[in-house]
This record gives structure tokens, sequence and C-alpha cells, in this order.
């Protein structure tokens, strides 16, 4: 590969959603695609939602143009179908918002596509003793893990910067395995999501031209992240690299997957539906502790870079076992603490408005 390509392929990406997200915020506010602001939106005014448009658009065009071989980008066409598919769905979904099982469906069908085409969790890897499942567990878990992770990114876009930013970190990781593993059209697809998600951010980011991800964004990135985790811990199994693929894959799904997990566990436990919409994910309680949107971005990126580092250490020198246990308990505190401070916070509140009274 020429070393070139790590700055070409993503300066070629950002220069698309530089040029293209201007164009895209003027037609969205023709055909009404924008976020209105609501009882759980609090930015002002109507905010285009051609972010994941732009994303997905130069995405796709910059590897056309500076993918290896057809050859080699026909290896992930099939990728780049079910992630498509989804920014459709997702567009579509902001426009007019979509019934949840019909969204569902929709996934689960991509990804039994993705399962049809080789992706699939083959091993448990040690952890809790399982190695080898059968290919029927195979099916049910792949199929979970694909559809639970696209839901769990896509409730992570919550504040300006964070889906983006989770991504941007992620492939970089991506990257690193892609290429230790050999996986170069893979390596170019994630160059080419780092250029655009950096073009992305400079307006999501602004004040003046800012633009939403959107769901189209969120499920067409959700796709891609978590169906590349599971190939390249495919092109590890039975390598030594493995010890440091799957740690890295573990950390860096591990945020979305056990905050989405702990905010479908609160809501069951209080007697709501697990998909009824709230303020409680991780970013609601980061926001509770009453600083900035910039200063919770920063504060959620260094919880996540935590989570990567202690799995990427106590899977490498420790067991993939201890790695999860790890994780979940780093993550159990810090949300527990938050949780500790938000109903602090209520409390508060509640006891100023009965002394108003």
């Amino acid at each position: 590969m020429n070393y070139l390509n790590f700055i070409i392929v993503p300066a070629i990406s950002l220069a698309i959603v530089l040029a293209i997200t201007p164009f895209l915020r003027v037609l969205a506010f023709k055909l009404h695609l924008v976020d209105k602001p609501g009882t759980r939106k609090t930015h002002a005014g109507h905010i285009p939602l051609v972010g994941g448009l732009a994303i997905s658009f130069a995405t796709i065009t910059t590897l056309l143009v500076s993918s290896p071989s057809w050859v080699a980008l026909s290896s992930i066409s099939f990728i780049l179908i079910a992630a498509f598919v989804l920014l459709v769905i997702g567009v579509i979904d902001d426009k007019s918002d979509l019934r949840a099982s019909l969204k569902l469906t929709i996934q689960l069908a991509l990804a039994y596509y993705a399962f049809s085409n080789g992706i699939r969790i083959e091993s448990f890897y040690g952890i809790l003793g399982i190695n080898e499942i059968s290919l029927l567990l195979q099916y049910i878990i792949t199929l979970i893990v694909i559809t639970g992770v696209v839901n769990a990114f896509n409730l992570m876009d919550g504040i300006d910067g964070l889906a983006a930013g989770l991504a941007f970190v992620a492939f970089i990781l991506f990257g690193w395995m892609a290429f230790i593993t050999g996986q170069v059209i893979l390596l170019y697809l994630f160059l080419a999501l780092i250029g655009a998600l950096i073009g992305f951010m400079r307006f999501n980011l602004s004040s003046k031209a800012k633009v939403f991800m959107g769901d189209a964004g969120s499920l067409f990135i959700g796709f891609i992240m978590v169906v590349s985790a599971i190939s390249l811990t495919q092109a590890a199994q039975g390598t030594p690299t493995i010890r440091f693929v799957l740690p890295v894959v573990v950390g860096v799904l591990s945020l979305p997957v056990l905050d989405s997990l702990r905010v479908y566990r609160r809501r069951a436990k209080n007697g709501f539906s697990p998909f009824r919409a709230d303020r409680t994910h991780f970013h609601h309680l980061v926001l509770q502790l009453g600083i900035k949107n910039r200063t919770a971005l920063s504060l959620i990126l260094l919880v996540f870079a935590t989570l990567i580092t202690l799995s990427i250490a106590v899977g490498t020198l420790v067991s993939f076992t201890y790695m999860v246990l790890t994780i979940m308990i780093a993550f159990i505190a810090i949300s527990w603490l938050l949780s500790l401070n938000s109903n602090v916070t209520y409390w508060k509140e509640k006891v100023l408005e009965m002394e108003k009274k």
C-alpha cells in the first residue's frame, strides 16, 4: 500500500463533504428535512438533517476513485449496499417518523444479509470459557449483535459532535486493526470515513452553518462499524493479532452497547417500553453535571478512551474474560456516580419549586 494514501484518501473525502454540505443544507430547507426543537431537543431553530447524506456520499465516492481494485471493492460491496439501504431508511425516518417495528424488521433483514455474506460471530474467544459456538448460535448472536449495535450507536447521537467523535476514534483504531490484519479495502473504507467525519464535524460544531447527522448518518455509520468489527475479528481469528484486535473491538463497542442495555433495563424496571424515548442516556447524565455541551463532549470522549484503554490493557495482558468484567465494572461505576448526581439535581429542583410555592 502506498503510504501517501493515508493522507490522500481522507483528504478527498474531507474535500467532498466540505464542498457538498452547503448545497445539501439549502436542499434540506426546501424539502423540510430538518430537526425541529422539542421537549427532548434543546437546539434553537430548524437544523438540516443532511450530515449522513454528506458522509455517505463522500465515503462511497472516495472509495470508487481510490480503491486499489474493483475486485477488492466488490468484496465489501454488500456492506456498502446494506449501509446505503439503512441510509435511505434513515432519511425517510428523519423526514416522517417510521414505525419502530418496521425499522427493526429491516435491520434484522440486513443483518441476515451480512451473515449470508460471511459476517458472523463464530467464537467467544475464551470469554467465560466459551470458544467455538454452533452455527445456529452464530446466526442468532450475529443478528442480535448487528441489530443491537446499530440501534445503540443511533441512540448515542444526542449532542453535537458525539456520534461523529465516537466514530472518528473507532475508525482510527479499526484502521490500525485493518492494517495489521492485511484488510486493505477495509482500511480504505475507514480512511474515507475518517475524512468525511472531520468534514461533518466542521459543520456539526458550527454555530452558523450547523447540520445534524440524523438517523440516516447514525444508522449508516453504525452498520459499517459493527459489521467491520466482526470482520476484523474474523480476519484475526487463529492468529496472534487476535490479542489486539478483540480488545480494540470490544472497547470501541462498549460505551454505546452498555449504555443502551442500562437504559433498556431501567425503562423495563420502571414499567415502560424499552424503546420509550427519554432523557436518561449517558450523555444526558453528563449534561446534568451542569456543564456546557463542548465540555460534556470532551468528558464523554475521555470516558470512551478510558474504556478502550482498559479493554486493551486487560485483554492483552490478562484475559478476555477479565477484560469484559473490567469494562462492565468501570462503566457501572461511572454511570452510578452520574445517576447519583442526576438524582440529587432532581430533588434540588423539586425543593426549589416547593419553596417558591
